[in-house]
């Protein structure tokens, strides 16, 4: 197969969900198929890291996007009903490039990465490939989320604006011959307005060998949250964890640590930084910080899709405690290894269970990890993805 996939950021590093899902399809992909990237320049580490992603097998086509232009665009967009979202992303160029990829290769297929470069259709129109929006998270469900939880007036105004727009974008996903979301909760709620007749799969996953459970002695009474900080819920979900649920737990265990791991965390999260509070920033060995840990909280209030701390963390065999939503998107095969709260008050107690019991936190290494091995690593997903691309190719040529 010949395939271009169409993606607004270069997906190396493949630090957060979203690079880790395309550079992995990429990178997959590669292995037996003739795949091309073509993605937006943002800044002057974009050309090393369209090298680098280039030693996985993918050719790499980049368009520059400064800055100034795509908040140009947002500007402009106050006066329309496109999307913020999609207004930064627009450009004449990537219409342009896109145009002379299709006119000079015959692919097979071509794959729009998240709703806003589903502005690209235009410039694939005429081509013969089959062409597969992925949405990745109903967008929609996430706004409409983070709307109802946030305090400021200004914050949710603007998220109330976006929510509108993207309500009114969404049925763009009909031009295309696929949709795919990565969680039931989202598919389930885009099914019931009816966005597309054809909505598939195509889960969030793991790297199975770098996952892989260790025999380590991990320290008592550790706890472990992960995320790209910059993301707001995981944010919030930061401050929510230190100020009203692990004082909770420090009552009875006074000496326990909590350690907030992830990239670029914001002042209000390092302010958080304290003798039993320890904020990392950026680590190179996150498997490492997980099996040092004797829980993994999962504290997220609102967002949408699934989150890849959950399946890394099952991966290893560390024990869970999340929020209800946190875990919506899952396999229901996997949701009883996860332990849920939706207050502070049960969140301690089930943390202070797992410290209390280790026996079970045993048992629950074992079986949760091989569960979700057989179901969510990224080389099943993208074989099964593979083989539905191959299954819809042949459906068009007869």
């Amino acid at each position: 197969m010949k395939v271009l996939i169409i993606t607004p950021r270069i997906p190396y590093p493949p630090y957060r969900g979203d690079k880790l899902k395309i550079f992995n399809i990429a990178k997959t992909l590669s292995r037996n198929n003739s795949v091309t990237i073509v993605s937006f320049r943002e800044n002057r580490n974009s050309r090393s890291e369209e090298r680098e992603l280039m030693k996985y097998g993918p050719e790499v086509r980049t368009v520059s996007l400064p800055l100034l232009k795509s908040l140009f665009n947002m500007v402009l967009a106050v006066f329309t009903n496109i999307p913020f979202q999609a207004a930064y992303f627009r450009s004449r160029k990537m219409k342009t490039e896109i145009q002379k990829l299709i006119e000079r290769n015959n692919y097979d297929v071509i794959y729009f990465h998240l709703i806003r470069s589903a502005q690209y259709f235009e410039a694939a129109k005429n081509s013969k490939a089959v062409k597969m929006l992925d949405f990745t998270d109903a967008v929609s469900l996430y706004l409409s989320r983070f709307s109802e939880v946030t305090r400021n007036p200004i914050k949710k105004y603007t998220l109330l604006i976006e929510l509108k727009r993207i309500i009114n974008y969404e049925p763009i996903a009909k031009k295309f011959d696929t949709l795919f979301i990565c969680s039931e909760k989202d598919k389930d709620y885009l099914e019931e307005k009816k966005l597309h007749p054809n909505i598939q799969f195509l889960r969030n996953g793991f790297n199975a060998d770098l996952f892989a459970p260790e025999k380590i002695h991990f320290e008592k009474n550790r706890i472990i949250f992960t995320g790209n900080m910059p993301y707001f819920p995981n944010r919030d979900a930061a401050l929510y964890f230190t100020k009203e649920i692990f004082p909770l737990v420090r009552e009875s265990y006074p000496n326990s640590k909590l350690y907030l791991v992830g990239q670029k965390p914001p002042l209000e999260v390092r302010k958080l930084n304290s003798q039993n509070v320890i904020v990392t920033g950026f680590v190179e060995d996150i498997k490492k910080e997980y099996l040092l840990s004797a829980v993994n909280v999962v504290p997220i209030r609102f967002g949408a899709g699934t989150l890849n701390k959950v399946i890394e963390a099952l991966a290893l065999g560390i024990p869970i405690v999340a929020t209800s939503m946190s875990v919506a998107g899952l396999p229901k095969e996997l949701k009883k290894y996860i332990m849920t709260a939706d207050n502070p008050a049960t969140f301690a107690e089930k943390i202070i269970y797992i410290f209390e019991h280790e026996s079970e936190r045993r048992e629950l290494m074992l079986e949760g990890s091989e569960v979700v091995r057989n179901l969510l690593s990224w080389n099943k997903i993208i074989g099964e993805f593979e083989s539905y691309l191959l299954g819809r190719l042949k459906e068009k040529k007869n």
